[in-house]
C-alpha cells in the first residue's frame, strides 16, 4: 500500500517516508523496478489475544469521542479573558473620555477585534481532537476522523509506525514510544488524555510534519487491547480475523453505512 493519501503524487524529495528510509538512488531503483528489493519494517508486530472482527469495509473501530461536547468551548480559561475587555474598549472608542486622536482610537478598536484571537485559536485546535479512530485490515494503517466546530468532518489515514506518545504537557516524546506507560484502566477506558505525534499527517489536503493529535479522556474505547498497542507503535497481526456481515448487528456499529 503506497503512502500517498493526499492528492499530490508522492516523490522522494517530498513529505512521504518509505520503509527503510531509502536514499535517492534506492528510491529511483524502487520506482523503476531496477534492483528491486523489499524495504523491511523494523517494527514489533503485536498479536491480539482474541480474533479481530472487522466490519464489511475492513475496519474495526478502536476509539470514539465527541470533543465539542466534552471540552469547554466558549468560556475556556484563559482564552476567553481578553473578551471581557471588549465592552471597555468599545466605550473608549465611542465616547473617547481621554480625548485621544482618531489614530489612537483606531488602535483601541483594533484591540477589540484582537481579543477574539485566543478563543478562535482554541476552536481551531479542537479540530485535531480525534472523533473516531479505526484500524484497517492489515494492521499497519489507522483511519482518523475529526471535525471542526462548524460540523465539517475530515478523514485521513496515518501509519502506526509513525506514532509517538507524548507527555501530558506535549513537549517531549516518551522513551521507547511509551512502552512502560499505562494508558487504559481496569474498565477499558483512557486514564488521561493521550497526546500523540505523527510523522506525517494530511490536514485538509496539506501534509504536516510532526503533527500532534489528541484523544480525549471523556470518550469510549471499543477495543482497549488494540488501541493501546497501536498508540505504542505496534503494527497489529490481523491474520486471525472474521468479517461481520449481519445487518441486524452492523446497524448499531459506529461505522454503519447509511
Amino acid at each position: 500500500m503506497l503512502r500517498g493519501f493526499s492528492t499530490v503524487y508522492p516523490e522522494f524529495n517530498e513529505h512521504y517516508q518509505y520503509p527503510g528510509n531509502p536514499d535517492h538512488q534506492e528510491y529511483t531503483d524502487y520506482r523503476t523496478n531496477k534492483k528491486f528489493r523489499a524495504y523491511p519494517q523494523d517494527n514489533t508486530l503485536y498479536k491480539p489475544k482474541e480474533q479481530i472482527e472487522f466490519n464489511r469495509v475492513g475496519e474495526v473501530v478502536l476509539f470514539e469521542s465527541e470533543p465539542y461536547r466534552t471540552n469547554e468551548i466558549y468560556l475556556k480559561y484563559p482564552h476567553s479573558l481578553p473578551i471581557l475587555l471588549v465592552p471597555y474598549g468599545l466605550y473608549f472608542y465611542m465616547d473617547n473620555p481621554l480625548g485621544l486622536l482618531w489614530n489612537w482610537q483606531s488602535l483601541v478598536l483594533a484591540s477589540c477585534f484582537a481579543a477574539f484571537y485566543p478563543i478562535t485559536e482554541h476552536w481551531s485546535r479542537l479540530k485535531y481532537h480525534i472523533s473516531r479512530l479505526s484500524l484497517l485490515r492489515g494492521g499497519k494503517v489507522l483511519k482518523v476522523e475529526h471535525s471542526s466546530i462548524t460540523g465539517q468532518r475530515w478523514v485521513t489515514w496515518i501509519y502506526v509506525d509513525e506514532i509517538h506518545l507524548l507527555s501530558q504537557d506535549k513537549t517531549i516524546k516518551l522513551p521507547n514510544k511509551g512502552m512502560d506507560e499505562k494508558l487504559i484502566d481496569s474498565n477499558g477506558q483512557l486514564i488521561n488524555p493521550v497526546f500523540i505525534q505523527v510523522n506525517n499527517f494530511v490536514d485538509v489536503g496539506r501534509n504536516q510534519r510532526d503533527f500532534i493529535l489528541t484523544l480525549d479522556k471523556e470518550s469510549k474505547v471499543h477495543n482497549p487491547e488494540l488501541l493501546e498497542a497501536v498508540l505504542k507503535g505496534f503494527e497489529v497481526d490481523t491474520t486471525n480475523f472474521r468479517i461481520n456481515t449481519l445487518l441486524t448487528e452492523r446497524w448499531f456499529e459506529p461505522t454503519t453505512n447509511i
